[in-house]
């Protein structure tokens, strides 16, 4: 039998759409795994078993040599991983229990522009647009953030969800520190295998803050088959297939192109929310939402023309 192939112009909207769809999933899923499963023991176990599956796939396609890289580069990775998806994602999956998931992604999607404030303070000196976008999307995130903007999932009042919303807004904080500090450090070239250490951190460290919080594997365990359906869905789609995806947009699409994704997840991620968890949407979460979404498209913009045009020609 054999294999199709693809252009690459097919290739590159297949990846992208898979990224698009897939994370902007994520949130959704996440929702339906901790409604049986305590959250930091379920993403801890995620974690784990996709950093397994990917130093697996590497071994077998690549050598296990190819995973024998410098301890400051397994370091580097082990730290990234604490950071991005430790604290991160630890964050979110506690959140979701009381925050609309399409609340969170909204939020996780401002990520663009705590870079931007981050290459400010190391030096950097933003453009107009990007200082525009950056006033744009903080006005955003500060209309979600005031009280009775966001109808909680739970019974609770408008300041349990604010105080839970506080901390994706941090965990985002967190993951983009991470992200810029990223290219300072030195990481291993292979992208998947820096990704593999990166996950296998991130599951350690959620597994102990879920130990730490006084949950137990045995409530994992007793999850139902739903949540451990979404779990699977998260380990394979969410985990592999879908940075695999991204990871080919990075070396053959154009940036331009890839880094839409930043504001195309959110609103995939609040139309599942609002269809399939009758997520309330509210004025003030339709509009702040979407003045985020606009700061994003400006900040992304501008620092990708500004990497264009420093960028080396051949």
């Amino acid at each position: 039998m054999q294999v199709p192939t693809f252009s690459k112009s097919t290739m590159t909207w297949i990846s992208l759409w898979t990224v698009y769809i897939i994370w902007g999933s994520t949130y959704f899923a996440i929702a339906y795994v901790i409604e049986t499963m305590p959250p930091l023991l379920s993403m801890g176990l995620r974690f784990l078993i996709a950093g397994i599956i990917l130093v697996l796939l590497i071994s077998l396609t690549q050598g296990a040599k190819e995973l024998a890289v410098p301890a400051m580069e397994i370091r580097t990775s082990a730290v990234l991983g604490f950071l991005l998806l430790g604290f991160g994602i630890g964050n979110v999956s506690i959140a979701e229990a009381h925050v609309p998931s399409g609340i969170v992604a909204l939020i996780i999607a401002a990520m663009p522009l705590w870079i931007a404030i981050f290459r400010f303070i190391s030096g950097e000196r933003p453009s107009r647009r990007t200082w525009l976008g950056l006033a744009i999307g903080f006005i955003g995130v500060a209309l979600l953030l005031k009280p009775g903007s966001v109808q909680a999932v739970s019974n609770e009042g408008p300041s349990t969800v604010v105080f839970f919303m506080c901390m994706v807004l941090f965990g985002n904080i967190g993951w983009a520190l991470g992200t810029f500090i990223a290219p300072k450090f030195p990481i291993p070239k292979n992208a998947l295998v820096f990704t593999a250490y990166e996950l296998l951190a991130g599951g350690v460290s959620l597994t102990i803050a879920g130990f730490i919080k006084g949950e137990s594997f045995t409530d994992v365990f007793d999850g139902s088959t739903w949540s451990w359906l979404w779990l699977g869905y998260l380990i394979t789609f969410g985990s592999i297939v879908a940075y695999s995806a991204y990871l080919w947009l990075i070396q053959n699409a154009p940036v331009s192109l890839t880094a839409t994704y930043a504001y195309v997840n959110p609103i995939i991620a609040v139309a599942l929310g609002a269809i399939f968890l009758g997520e309330v949407i509210t004025v003030n979460y339709a509009v702040g939402g979407a003045i985020i979404v606009l700061g994003v498209l400006l900040v992304v913009s501008a620092e990708r023309t500004i990497k264009e045009s420093t960028s080396p020609t051949n």
